[in-house]
């Protein structure tokens, strides 16, 4: 039995209704639909409040978000339609809600984006947040490391620097 050509039945992008305009976010690269699934796994692990293993651990360390870095996931996740957004005016509240919608999208599929997006804005992004990246760090086996977390710059640095681990 021959397939059907995918195109003919499959649209990979996600259309979101805002004020009357429908914005159109692409597909995501494998390497953003990759870091979406791995931040959805770690946020969903630790709010569960299953124990994290030290690499899901260290994992979860390297994913917490400061405010920056949440707006470039949401920049990097919606491509062109972040800066569409902005021209448009749209209110921040608004795009947070949007860039949630389509993280959602790309690390469970589209069917658990619609839930998030009728559920409104609900607060954090499905993103690990501090909160979440605490209550794991207490769920820290006997005989762990130290509990010390590096930020991303200092990682980048240490990686650059020869003869250095992190």
């Amino acid at each position: 039995m021959p397939f059907k050509d995918l195109d003919e039945f499959f649209d990979p992008t996600l259309k979101l209704p805002v004020g009357g305009k429908t914005y159109v976010i692409p597909p995501p690269s494998a390497e953003v639909g990759l870091l979406c699934q791995r931040l959805m796994h770690a946020s969903l692990t630790a709010q569960s409040g299953q124990q994290v293993d030290e690499e899901g651990l260290n994992q979860l360390a390297e994913l917490v978000f400061d405010d920056e870095q949440e707006k470039d996931l949401y920049r990097t996740i919606l491509g062109p339609v972040w800066d569409e957004l902005l021209a448009d005016g749209v209110v921040w509240p608004k795009i947070q809600h949007i860039g949630q919608t389509a993280l959602v999208w790309v690390a469970a599929g589209m069917e658990a984006a619609a839930q998030h997006w009728e559920a409104g804005p609900v607060g954090e992004a499905a993103a690990p947040t501090r909160t979440a990246a605490a209550a794991a760090k207490s769920t820290r086996a006997r005989g762990s490391a130290s509990g010390t977390t590096r930020t991303t710059a200092s990682r980048r640095q240490a990686a650059a620097s020869p003869g250095k681990t992190s």
